[in-house]
């Protein structure tokens, strides 16, 4: 596919570089510069101050969440969400509302009143949806306020025990000995597996056929009755599989090796040159939420995922620590932005 920046990739590469420099401070601080952040958040016109007299939280924060019970993201959030309530005051309940790419759980959250008592953990899904689908009921950049990057999950290339390749290289081969004989598994059409392994295929010349599932879980079973060949899926949900001897790590895709599987190469270093694909999860808050209420849930992120115990609670889930408030978020934000557009001009995936 030959594409410019002048089609839909261009349009969404236009769009989130100037929403995300139009407010650049649209999430907020940590707890020194809390009340900076207010001043900027109204500013912005994304957030309101909150009524005089009205602590926050005052009952239970709702804590929408895009994937199935069980899925990686799932397990990432259910590590931190009690420590950030214990911190908060108030309980964080979780509400599970998979479905079409985390876009379900945005439309809820978004049709919540802005009050603070529903925030939604979303992240490199939505980095997606704008590249597959022309109309969305929402624009990530206009209508949430990011409050902070809550963990990076290091995704890896896994192989079932039965497919004979030891390393990224024999795994190429094998693939090119074959040419789309066998099956490469995703979560889904557009999801963030199906990018990463898709752009995986452009770098390296294989030639599979791409097996959408309902979901990672189902794509990990079928890795492990061999109804699929391959994936890069995040380590959380590989990780047990991986350790249990079922599934092959043959490389992490991010930057650096995972903490968790120190001896398993980066996809860089085991040939494939400037791969990179992490994946990451953040808490955002609807448009209109109080700018004070985005600032305590800042402050109490950042201040969760600084404990040591948890950073390393989170390490045995599978993610790491990733914390980012601001206008450290939003410019990174706007980075995945660009590299998310680009995965999808080498998937050639169309929106539609």
């Amino acid at each position: 596919m030959d594409r410019t920046e002048t089609g839909v990739v261009g349009n969404w590469l236009a769009q989130a570089r100037g929403r995300a420099q139009a407010r650049p401070t649209a999430g907020a601080a940590t707890a020194a510069a809390a009340a900076t952040a207010l001043a900027l958040c109204c500013v912005a016109g994304t957030a309101r101050a909150a009524p005089s007299g009205a602590p926050w939280p005052e009952k239970p924060v709702r804590l929408v969440v895009g994937q199935e019970i069980g899925s990686a993201l799932d397990n990432a959030v259910r590590v931190i969400a009690p420590a950030l309530g214990e911190a908060l005051g108030q309980p964080v309940l979780l509400d599970n509302r998979p479905g079409a790419g985390g876009m379900v759980a945005m439309q809820v959250t978004l049709a919540a009143a802005p009050d603070g008592y529903t925030l939604v953990n979303a992240g490199s899904p939505q980095m997606i949806a704008p590249l597959l689908f022309r109309k969305l009921s929402y624009d990530f950049f206009r209508d949430f306020i990011p409050i902070a990057r809550l963990s990076v999950t290091q995704n890896v290339l896994v192989v079932p025990s039965a497919v004979p390749a030891a390393d990224v290289r024999g795994l190429v081969e094998w693939l090119r000995s074959k040419p789309g004989q066998y099956n490469m598994a995703s979560a889904g059409i557009g999801s963030a597996s199906h990018l990463a392994g898709m752009l995986f295929n452009t770098m390296t010349g294989s030639d599979a056929l791409h097996v959408p599932y309902k979901g990672g879980s189902a794509a990990i079973n079928a890795l492990l009755s061999n109804d699929a060949q391959y994936m890069i899926t995040p380590l959380a949900a590989a990780l047990g599989q991986v350790r249990g001897g079922k599934l092959r790590a043959l490389a992490v895709a991010g930057e650096g090796r995972a903490p968790q599987l120190p001896e398993v190469p980066t996809l860089h270093e085991a040939g494939v040159k400037g791969y990179r694909g992490s994946g990451w999860n953040g808490l955002f808050a609807p448009r209109g939420t109080p700018a004070t209420v985005v600032a305590r849930a800042a402050a109490a992120s950042a201040a969760v995922l600084s404990r040591p115990q948890m950073q390393e609670r989170m390490l045995a889930a599978g993610v790491e620590a990733g914390t980012l408030v601001g206008p450290d978020f939003t410019r990174f934000m706007r980075e995945e932005a660009v590299r998310f557009a680009n995965a999808a001009k080498a998937a050639g995936l169309r929106a539609e």
